[in-house]
């Protein structure tokens, strides 16, 4: 597997920051329907990528244009889904 795919949650978490920004994990897992602990995982995952950073010291989060770029791309892509993270 390509270490640039996108997981299911991974999609939910950059659609969501791109109609909702910036947010809280611990908000952005109860509204997808997310455990917390996957959440804070793929948020991590999804920062070190580029695709989503930091707003505050307080964890809330924004999507980046690379993330927004890369969003477009998968669903342009129409990558299947990933068995569940």
């Amino acid at each position: 597997m390509s270490t640039n795919r996108l997981r299911p949650a991974d999609r939910q978490l950059l659609a969501y920051l791109d109609d909702n920004p910036p947010e809280y994990v611990p908000l952005m897992a109860t509204r997808l329907g997310l455990p917390l602990g996957h959440a804070n995982d793929r948020v991590a995952a999804l920062v070190e990528r580029g695709y989503v950073r930091p707003v505050t010291n307080e964890c809330i989060y924004r999507l980046t244009d690379d993330g927004r770029e890369r969003l477009a791309d998968a669903a342009a892509d129409r990558e299947p889904g990933l068995a569940d993270d």
